[in-house]
């Protein structure tokens, strides 16, 4: 390899003075222009820059920021594949082909749902609606009779036939007044079961969230008429302290209905579900409908909507931007 002829360091003297002398020329050149001359600084404005300075400043300020619903839909979309995923596992690995579940859940920006708009009996949740209807009946809590308000304080929280049927053939209009319901909360995927029997009623998940927010904040009822439906709902018997309220953490208020029936056309299984809002009282409320089919056993459906519930808001509390 030919060696690469070295600069003798007893030249370095000779050489940076002419050097020296080029850039105190360049520099005494250079501040004869104004900054405005050169394009820098001063008080040029945008429209004295080049035009890929213009651009790339345009850009800086609105093409390179993310769009806000297209990143909510994208997150909304993580959220959904989640909850389908782990849904889909957990019944998966119960491996019974006779159960089958529906899950809606909201917060306060996303709602997410697993067969969301597949139909189901009502069971005993419906008599939210029956409540809803009898608060809407009166234009006061005051004027509503004292016997129906202990009927559906029984209704709710005991979850009484009885007084379901004392209120509903008693004081509204029975099954007219079912039908009523279902328009008056925009309940459109639901409709009256056979015979109109109102336990058969037919919903969905996704309408049951339409209930909720119906029934429990402002819009269709008046503040009044919530605060009653919310006590009501938010003090239910020993007996029915099960349901969504497992996917509530401690000290968080729940309102809740639960719903169970077994009938010799389900081949002796049961139907069970549960609707309510847990920590509806903040700013963050979560609504949560759970609604299932074919447990061998009032106990195996109560745990399968007790762990789909907590599945549930496992994955509605997750950042999917995180």
């Amino acid at each position: 390899m030919t060696p690469k002829p070295k600069t003798s360091r007893r030249l370095w003297p000779y050489l940076a003075v002419p050097a020296i002398a080029v850039l105190i020329a360049a520099i005494v050149y250079m501040s004869d222009f104004t900054a405005e001359d050169v394009g820098l600084g001063g008080t040029s404005g945008e429209e004295d820059l080049p035009g890929s300075q213009v651009d790339q400043s345009e850009m800086t300020d609105s093409e390179l920021q993310p769009d806000p619903a297209e990143q909510h839909e994208a997150a909304q979309r993580q959220l959904q594949e989640m909850l389908d995923q782990e849904v889909g596992d957990y019944l998966a690995e119960l491996d019974d082909e006779n159960l089958y579940a529906s899950i809606a859940v909201s917060d306060s920006e996303f709602e997410i749902d697993y067969n969301g708009d597949e139909q189901h009996d009502t069971a005993s949740i419906v008599k939210v609606e029956i409540l809803g209807m009898l608060l809407l009946e009166y234009e006061s809590v005051d004027e509503i009779p004292d016997w129906a308000l202990t009927a559906a304080e029984k209704m709710i929280k005991e979850s009484d036939n009885e007084a379901t049927n004392d209120i509903l053939f008693g004081l509204l209009d029975g099954h007219a007044t079912m039908r009523e319901a279902h328009e008056v909360f925009g309940l459109t995927g639901t409709e009256p079961g056979e015979g109109e029997r109102w336990g058969l009623t037919q919903t969905t998940a996704v309408d049951q969230l339409t209930m909720l927010e119906g029934a429990l904040f402002e819009g269709v009822l008046n503040t009044e008429q919530i605060e009653l439906a919310r006590e009501l709902m938010g003090d239910l018997d020993d007996s029915q302290d099960w349901g969504v309220v497992a996917g509530a953490e401690d000290g968080e208020a729940v309102w809740m209905k639960n719903g169970w029936d077994t009938r010799d056309d389900l081949g002796g299984e049961w139907a069970v579900n549960s609707i309510g809002v847990i920590g509806g009282d903040g700013e963050e409320p979560i609504m949560l409908s759970i609604l299932t089919g074919g447990s061998a056993s009032e106990e195996e459906g109560i745990a399968l909507v007790e762990d789909l519930a907590e599945i549930a808001r496992e994955v509605i509390d997750t950042d999917p931007l995180a």
